[in-house]
């Protein structure tokens, strides 16, 4: 379906809620050139422009918030190259953005494995955490990777757990809690990890995220849940 991109932008204004977009900030999400949209509306609008990589970077380049997060939904994974994956994420400006791209286009790309590599070094808080977020979307939709593997991330989680911005923190407290849900195994490695990394010997936590992390990978439900997602794999 072909559309022109003010076409496309004047079917957002219709789905815009001004009570939305000023409830943006308290979400921490800039909200100056946000129009308003909700996640799922606009998720529902984008279902027939998917794949249409010149609409996408139409839509990025424009000034609108929505309209840049329906170009991660558009993009066509299969034609993404890091070079444009570079530049999606060079114009990160909140964590929103972040998010939605790692876990809906940048975790299909044929690199999605070195981009954590690439991006958490990187000085910029949202692309920091671009890099970090990459490991936990690897972890979840990557089901086929051996939980071992996954492990090789942790030292990039371990340079960065002491810059305490606020989206890099929370991006390496997400990372820990991710990994350490994903199996019984891995739930015992990064409770180790962080044991060993960030816990001093009277039991409290050098930094937010370590604790954070803690506290919610040795809840006992967290736990039960954890095992019975496991016995179920082995069933299946």
């Amino acid at each position: 379906m072909i559309m022109e991109l003010e076409e496309f932008i004047e079917g957002l204004r219709n789905r815009a809620d001004e009570s939305h977009r000023a409830k943006l900030l308290n979400y921490g999400i800039p909200n100056e050139h946000a129009l308003g949209v909700r996640m799922p509306d606009l998720r529902d609008y984008v279902k027939p422009f998917r794949g249409d990589a010149k609409l996408s970077l139409e839509l990025f380049a424009s000034d609108y918030h929505e309209a840049k997060l329906a170009a991660g939904l558009i993009f066509p994974a299969k034609d993404l190259s890091l070079d444009q994956a570079d530049r999606f994420m060079e114009g990160f400006y909140s964590w929103d953005l972040v998010d939605q791209f790692c876990g809906s286009l940048f975790q299909k790309a044929s690199f999605a494995l070195e981009l954590p590599f690439l991006w958490a070094p990187l000085p910029g808080e949202f692309q920091r955490r671009s890099g970090l977020v990459m490991i936990l979307a690897i972890s979840i939709h990557h089901k086929k990777m051996a939980d071992k593997e996954l492990l090789t991330y942790l030292p990039l989680v371990k340079e960065y757990m002491f810059d305490d911005r606020n989206f890099v923190k929370k991006a390496n407290s997400w990372v820990l809690r991710t990994l350490g849900k994903r199996s019984p195994y891995l739930n015992e490695e990064i409770r180790n990890y962080i044991a060993a990394n960030w816990q001093s010997p009277d039991g409290k936590f050098e930094t937010w995220a370590a604790n954070d992390a803690w506290k919610e990978l040795n809840d006992p439900k967290i736990l039960e849940r954890i095992e019975k997602q496991a016995a179920r794999r082995r069933k299946s």
